[in-house]
């Protein structure tokens, strides 16, 4: 499969960037409409079949960006060329075997949630130790 990134709620100015900036690495870009937030994320990367009627999944206003099918250097280069082209995204992930099945918007609050728990110099929910 075809190293890709899936762009969230991404303007059409910055789209434009972050599509030369792929090309640049050989990285295909998909701009995501609300239309596809219900379907899993791996749908969205060509991982899963689409579902044929996955309903509604919530809206969300800020800009997300998923990285499928890069292995570890080529993800990197990509990051780096993001910001050789002064791009920050600020809510980023890579799809992994658990989010694939996720829809945009659940991984959209857990980036989030992330992104504000590291802020507050806090543990991510999911790094916390388990309680007994």
């Amino acid at each position: 499969m075809q190293p890709m990134v899936l762009a969230f709620n991404v303007s059409d100015d910055r789209l434009g960037k972050l599509r030369f900036a792929c090309m640049s690495q050989g990285v295909q870009v998909r701009n995501v409409t609300a239309g596809d937030f219900a379907q899993p994320i791996g749908a969205l990367c060509g991982l899963l079949p689409r579902e044929e009627a996955p309903g509604d999944a919530e809206p969300f206003e800020g800009e997300m960006l998923i990285l499928c099918s890069l292995n570890g250097s080529k993800a990197g280069n990509l990051l780096s060329s993001l910001k050789r082209f002064r791009l920050f995204f600020p809510l980023k992930a890579v799809a992994t075997p658990t989010n694939i099945h996720w829809q945009a918007p659940q991984l959209y609050r857990e980036l989030s949630a992330e992104r504000e728990a590291i802020a507050n110099h806090q543990k991510p929910a999911h790094e916390e130790e388990p309680s007994c």
